[in-house]
């Protein structure tokens, strides 16, 4: 069987941490090209792929390519608006990471491209492809802890302060875990309140908490990103009748009822070993699955032009305090 033809722009850690070891494993794709921008970087590709594959210094001349079929894009998030939208122009599926720009002004305009776009693209939700959480969602279905009232998300890390940023915090996360409560709920929020921090400079807090209203279901995502606390990704579900907790790095699910209150424990990790994070290998594998088929996967164009919009309430929220309805593509 013929190989996927695969581009990669940049080839900082987050791709041979993360990238590398999930092609790998997957086994359906040949990389055949990698840009990078400085001659450090490139003379590191060179080391570990020799003169197997060609090596460009700007992302433009990796996409004119005509043997290649699928673009990986890993870039710095200024870079991500205008590296989506080349990748777009080019016709070739293309894989990248949200979020789609780093100013609230381009996110709109990304969008535009995404959602014209005639081939596959992909964005790295690959937190909801953990197996808890796809189970997590299931036993809501059945109402295994009853009629949902409360679905939270605490992320807690040492990642640092990220000052002097035109989008928030949560705007800058929401396409990951707002996804996940969506997959949790099997809905979308209607509107959205920011409660944001103040102890970091500019619009980005390091602390934040938002709530979101999934017709009268309450969402809450509670994020600190300067924490003395290691990473930690923690879910609580909240039903009428029991509860649910999932440790997202784990795959540990926990459920009680009133009726049984001692907790059913069950691991549902993503594939191990992770490749550098939770959900990365399945996250490829459906990449490739779409290239191969021609069928959008689950992190399509409308899948994250809808995230897109929520966070953009979360931006109106935090201007108006209060809270912000969450406006369908079309008025974006």
């Amino acid at each position: 069987m013929t190989k996927i033809k695969l581009g990669i722009i940049g080839y900082g850690s987050w791709v041979k941490d993360a990238y590398i070891p999930a092609l790998r494993r997957d086994g359906r794709a040949e990389i055949v090209a990698i840009s990078a921008r400085s001659e450090a970087t490139i003379q590191m590709i060179r080391a570990d792929f020799g003169d197997t594959i060609d090596i460009y210094r700007g992302y433009k001349d990796l996409l004119d390519s005509i043997k290649i079929e699928a673009v990986m894009i890993a870039v710095p998030d200024e870079v991500h608006a205008n590296a989506i939208i080349a990748g777009v122009n080019s016709a070739k599926a293309i894989f990248y990471e949200p979020p789609i720009a780093h100013t609230r002004v381009l996110i709109p305009e990304v969008l535009k491209e995404l959602l014209a776009a005639q081939q596959i693209t992909h964005a790295d939700l690959e937190l909801a492809l953990v197996p808890a959480i796809s189970m997590a969602s299931e036993l809501i279905k059945k109402q295994t802890i009853g009629n949902v009232q409360t679905a939270s998300i605490r992320l807690q890390s040492n990642w640092g302060r990220d000052s002097n940023q035109d989008t928030n915090t949560i705007n800058r996360l929401s396409v990951w875990y707002v996804h996940v409560l969506n997959v949790l709920l099997d809905s979308s929020p209607k509107r959205v309140l920011l409660m944001d921090g103040y102890g970091t400079q500019g619009r980005r807090q390091s602390q934040s908490t938002c709530f979101f209203d999934y017709n009268g279901v309450w969402g809450e995502f509670k994020v600190n990103i300067d924490s003395v606390e290691v990473l930690t990704i923690k879910i609580e579900v909240v039903g009428d009748n029991g509860d649910m907790h999932i440790d997202v790095l784990t795959g540990e699910l926990k459920t009680r009822t009133k009726r049984n209150p001692i907790w059913d424990i069950r691991l549902l990790p993503a594939i191990q070993p992770y490749a550098d994070w939770p959900g990365m290998h399945e996250s490829i594998s459906s990449f490739l699955d779409a290239v191969e088929s021609g069928i959008p996967s689950y992190a399509n164009a409308i899948e994250v032009a809808n995230l897109q919009c929520i966070g953009l309430a979360s931006e109106e929220s935090k201007e108006t305090g209060t809270w912000a309805i969450v406006k369908p593509v079309t008025e974006i």
